[in-house]
């Protein structure tokens, strides 16, 4: 493929996958249809199995951008805050506001799911991982006591307490409190989450 073929490809599938991305920030994964996508796109519908196998591949593809999305907001409120108790409630906060700004987008990340005989992807495990190595790394020096297994426990306990409290929110479920409660109550639950 020569240079000019090569810039062609890459250009007709990051318009595809913007096209992908704006169709589940506006109508969630129901609005993931090909045959839209390809239209919003510009291309034809053989354009975007040239690039995406099916469907799953398509929102995995949205799914890997907001994963980095997340990191690159959570990294950016790492970096702002010494204070290892405040960096937690800062990415907390962070977690909570991204969720609530791109709530389609987030709901997407966990509410999809690939068929039985698809692993997850490597691009979502690199991901994970760097948002649990923010937290960990706060932990750690919280705890220098911490190591391990008991490290990796405490640092996924948090991330799910966390996105618990997240999901509830976003799911406008009974239990769920107001933006400004919740916010507080985010604060608290990561103060006691950490505590010694």
């Amino acid at each position: 493929m020569s240079k000019r073929q090569q810039e062609k490809s890459e250009e007709t599938r990051r318009r595809v996958l913007q096209a992908a991305c704006e169709a589940v920030e506006t109508g969630g994964l129901d609005a993931v249809n090909i045959r839209t996508i390809a239209k919003d796109a510009g291309y034809s519908i053989g354009s975007v199995y040239k690039h995406f196998a099916d469907v799953d591949q398509l929102i995995v593809a949205v799914n890997h951008l907001t994963l980095i999305r997340i990191r690159d907001a959570m990294t950016e409120t790492s970096e702002a805050y010494a204070d290892p108790l405040e960096r937690l409630k800062a990415l907390a906060q962070t977690y909570y506001r991204f969720a609530r700004g791109n709530t389609n987008l987030w709901l997407a990340l966990f509410g999809h799911h690939l068929p039985d005989d698809q692993p997850a992807p490597e691009g979502h495990k690199d991901e994970n991982a760097a948002l649990l190595t923010l937290i960990g790394i706060a932990l750690k020096t919280l705890h220098p006591e911490l190591e391990g297994a008991e490290l990796e426990a405490r640092v996924r306990t948090c991330f799910a307490a966390v996105h618990g409290i997240v999901a509830l929110a976003l799911e406008n479920r009974f239990v769920s409190l107001s933006d400004e409660v919740l916010e507080k109550e985010l604060d608290f639950a990561v103060s006691k989450l950490v505590a010694k």
